[in-house]
């Protein structure tokens, strides 16, 4: 980019700026020297020529007038920029020189006999008291110093460490509205350093904690009241890798943004960059719910509020390094000593707190009724009319957590979560706290969101993501997220693809590490091979759609799915429940890294839509031994049918698979479980045998008489193994 190029977009509008003096005060008593007073004029090379050529034009790097007497014409040239700024030449008479020449020759003076009243003149003039360079002139003079976008109305000083000046800001009002230009003092050029500078870098090198805000503004009202604060150049608008951090290593670094999306996008941004510049902690102070929009720093100090109370005390948070480099002397076992963290859980059982978990199920099931009503749970802390228990509870645990609950749902448009919103509550417990539900609805707020997207190089971030992570970390009291379904916010192929499977894990895992609450996304699952049921949590698990990594890459995978017939026409039966299709699933947790409730449970449907837990009711039953019996039967033949045959003992025995027994049996014990087996072993005729599969000569699995395992021609489907006894 040439240097003489001004971005003016970029430099629109970063605060709100009172007017600040452009009088640095001191009188001219030849204590500033030539040069200072010379530094000063190029700083405000724009205005200077305004005041002393009015006729003349800005064109590009250069200012084109006819001669020193202000006549229009391009024989007189200034450099605007560079080595060179101030620098002159009038092309017609050989004239020329720096800019206090010029300044000279327009007033007709002769700088080996006039200097020091030249100079007198240029002082006053800086300082905003002079209003006369000749007589003739008085007319044109009446104004302050111009540019071409107007006068000056603000302007602010950066310094390097040791107080001299590097840069200035300069603002300006014209009617398209206020914008800002900066000066590179050093390089005397209209553009911003490179790289660019803190505001008030003296004040930083002396303090401990730093406030960075957004503007001048801001920052210099904090200075004001004794608060050492800092600004980017631009403000919110600064970018972020252009600017130098590096003075805010070791500082203690709180970030006060202003009240608005930008500003705590920026803080974010920002935040990370801080923290990669070596601070010692950063955090993001977050403002008060009762302050206006665009509330900053300025105005707090404006109100008469006790700004040091204020952060001291005001809620914050902290940010960690997105990106770390490895140093292994960070974690030797001093991390690791005293009492470890227990573990929480959103749900006592399943979906811990901090980690992302997938909830796998068929369409048609009602995970998304589930996971609203837990939601509701989580942000009302209330049970729904239709549970069994006093306390709000969910896929078979009680509820822990409560606060905050974020849906974001691609399949369902706002009328349908209206509806089902006002079936799951309706007594409008969501309205008491409702800025504790949120729940998006993406086909009426703007389409999908991707999160994750097919990269020229692989998967990559996408700026969605990071608008919605910007404005979830600014949510307090965050509890629970969801995602629903997966493939929607995952714009990349994780049903074959390892690398977009782990990466899109990963990612929502970050997320969940950040906030602390449980993160769900809702995936889908495939039907088994040829349409049979599911009857085991390995059969569920591997029916998770996609490849390994997207199970392997989360915490705790929660499967729900179509109860077999023999267990749906059983439960009818127990709980006294009019038949109905699609309303008997079970579901289980099939992955976990670390503890969880393992068993399968049964849910029914309730007339709300929502499938509720119904495991309790069932084991409640009591059964007569006969029917006990024919249930094991039906099982046992239901599961050699399914080419999942069980065993008599062992691991493949039905005592350490009665989670895939109705539930009846799952409290039962082993001497039980298998004398009923012996007994039916033992029946004349027998009711089951022993029988072997296809191929093999050893007589164990169990079966009916005329099921494919009894005539020697069972076969083993995926997720069942031969193993011994």
């Amino acid at each position: 980019m040439d240097d003489n190029v001004i971005e003016l977009e970029r430099w629109r509008d970063f605060n709100d700026a009172e007017p600040q003096r452009l009088d640095d005060s001191r009188p001219w008593d030849g204590a500033e020297t030539t040069e200072e007073i010379k530094t000063r004029m190029l700083v405000n090379i724009r205005g200077v020529l305004s005041y002393l050529l009015p006729g003349g034009a800005f064109q590009g790097g250069k200012f084109l007038v006819g001669d020193v007497q202000g006549n229009r014409g391009d024989s007189l040239s200034v450099e605007l920029a560079g080595p060179k700024a101030g620098m002159w030449h009038d092309f017609a008479t050989g004239e020329g020189g720096d800019i206090i020449g010029l300044w000279a020759a327009v007033s007709g003076r002769d700088t080996r006999t006039d200097f020091p009243a030249i100079m007198d003149d240029i002082r006053e003039w800086l300082d905003g008291r002079s209003r006369t360079l000749h007589d003739d002139r008085a007319a044109q003079s009446k104004a302050p110093p111009t540019d071409d976008l107007g006068p000056v109305t603000a302007k602010w000083d950066y310094h390097d460490d040791d107080g001299r000046l590097i840069a200035c800001v300069y603002r300006y009002d014209p009617p398209s509205g206020k914008q800002f230009r900066p000066w590179d003092v050093v390089n005397r050029r209209l553009k911003a350093p490179e790289p660019r500078p803190l505001y008030n870098r003296p004040g930083i090198k002396e303090a401990d904690q730093v406030v960075l805000v957004e503007g001048e503004k801001a920052a210099q009202a904090l200075i004001d009241v004794g608060i050492s604060a800092t600004t980017a150049m631009n403000g919110a608008k600064a970018p972020i890798e252009k600017t130098d951090w590096s003075p805010l290593d070791g500082k203690r670094v709180l970030i006060w943004p202003d009240k608005d999306s930008p500003g705590w996008q920026y803080a974010m941004a920002a935040g990370q960059a801080v923290l990669a510049a070596g601070a010692r902690s950063v955090s993001v102070l977050l403002p008060p719910d009762d302050k206006p929009e665009k509330w900053d720093a300025a105005d707090a100090v404006d109100d008469g509020m006790d700004v040091a109370e204020f952060i001291a005390t005001t809620e914050r948070q902290s940010l960690r390094p997105e990106k770390t480099t490895l140093d292994l002397s960070d974690w030797h076992a001093t991390r690791y000593s005293g009492d470890a963290p227990e573990q929480r859980f959103l749900v006592e059982g399943s979906f811990p707190m901090g980690v992302v978990s997938i909830l796998a199920a068929m369409g048609d099931t009602g995970k998304g009724m589930m996971t609203l009503d837990l939601a509701l749970s989580v942000a009302t802390g209330k049970a729904r009319s239709v549970s069994v228990s006093p306390e709000p509870m969910a896929f078979g645990g009680p509820v822990r957590e409560f606060g905050t609950a974020v849906i974001f749902t691609a399949e369902d448009d706002q009328g349908e979560v209206h509806r089902r919103l006002q079936r799951l509550d309706p007594e409008e417990f969501r309205l008491e706290r409702p800025e504790r539900l949120i729940v998006v609805p993406l086909p009426n707020a703007g389409g999908p969101i991707p999160l994750v997207v097919s990269g020229k190089d692989g998967p990559e971030i996408t700026p969605q993501f990071r608008m919605v992570r910007d404005q979830i970390m600014r949510l307090r009291d965050l509890k629970l997220v969801v995602f629903d379904p997966l493939a929607s916010f995952i714009h990349a192929d994780v049903t074959s693809d390892p690398a977009a499977g782990s990466f899109a894990t990963g990612l929502l895992a970050s997320l969940a590490t950040e906030t602390g609450a449980a993160v769900i996304v809702a995936h889908h699952m495939r039907k088994p091979q040829g349409n049979r049921p599911i009857v085991s949590v390995e059969q569920a698990r591997d029916a998770v759609r996609g490849t390994s990594a997207i199970v392997d890459g989360v915490r705790m995978v929660y499967a729900l799915w179509p109860a077999p017939e023999e267990h749906q026409a059983f439960a009818f039966k127990a709980l006294e429940e009019p038949y109905a299709r699609n309303a008997v699933f079970q579901g289980a947790v099939v992955k976990a890294n670390g503890p969880a409730d393992r068993a399968i449970r049964t849910f029914l449907r309730a007339p709300t839509g929502l499938l509720v837990d119904a495991t309790e009711r069932l084991r409640e039953v009591r059964r007569p031994e006969q029917d006990l019996l024919e249930a094991l039967v039906e099982a046992v033949a239901s599961a050699a049918e399914n080419g999942h045959p069980f065993t008599h003992t062992g691991g493949t025995g039905l005592f350490k698979q009665r989670h895939r027994l109705p539930i009846l049996f799952h409290d039962m014990a082993r001497n039980k479980i298998e004398g009923l087996v012996q007994d039916l072993l033992n029946a004349r005729p027998p009711v089951l045998v022993k029988g072997m599969a296809e191929g093999s000569k050893e007589l164990k699995w169990l079966d009916v008489p005329a099921g494919p395992f009894a005539r020697g021609v069972g076969q083993f489907v995926h997720g069942a193994h031969e193993t011994g006894e």
